[in-house]
């Protein structure tokens, strides 16, 4: 595999992740489910599906504006 392969294969992956991670989130948003995640010392904790929507789309904004 080259370079180049290998650099869209990890595009795809990451997309096709990115992609079914929002679907995820929003089949537990109406079905009003919450998610079980960490908190920043790796603790686990419990939240809604809608607040982790609203985290998700914060972090996506930061990590867009940086590029």
């Amino acid at each position: 595999m080259s370079e180049q392969e290998r650099i869209n294969f990890k595009k795809r992956l990451n997309e096709g992740l990115r992609l079914s991670f929002e679907r995820m989130l929003q089949k537990k948003q109406m079905l009003g489910e919450s998610i079980v995640t960490c908190d920043s010392n790796g603790n686990p904790i419990t939240i809604s599906a809608e607040e982790a929507w609203i985290l998700y789309h914060e972090r996506q904004s930061k990590h867009d504006s940086k590029k």
